[in-house]
């Protein structure tokens, strides 16, 4: 399962996670079987405001346990942190998987929909 995690810095914390950045570092690549993507979160002025990966894990439990473990959280660097599973269309390891949900959507607005009339 793919999981969305997307953790905002609390005041201070994008300036304190530089003492430690080493053991975060570390800590990814120790993990980087479970990390699809992975990245710093800007502001609009380019300012580091917080940290957002992609996980692949069997479970929700699995990574909040890799959030336990993982040094900006054990520092307490985060102010909010989100979790959500992604259910990803693109890519997609069927080529065609786009073409075959825009048909079955179709097909549902075709069952359940009234037309629209031009008149208002």
């Amino acid at each position: 399962m793919l999981t969305v995690v997307r953790c905002l810095y609390r005041p201070g914390g994008a300036e304190a996670r530089l003492h430690i950045r080493d053991a975060h570092v570390e800590y990814m690549i120790a993990n980087r079987n479970v990390l699809e993507q992975g990245g710093a979160l800007l502001a609009a002025d380019g300012t580091v405001e917080g940290m957002f990966l992609i996980l692949r894990h069997d479970s929700r439990e699995a990574v909040e346990a890799f959030l336990t473990d993982e040094p900006y959280s054990r520092a307490g660097l985060f102010a909010t942190t989100t979790i959500e599973t992604f259910d990803r269309f693109v890519p997609h390891a069927d080529p065609r998987f786009l073409d075959k949900l825009l048909v079955a959507a179709r097909d549902w607005i075709a069952r359940n929909c009234k037309p629209l009339r031009a008149d208002g």
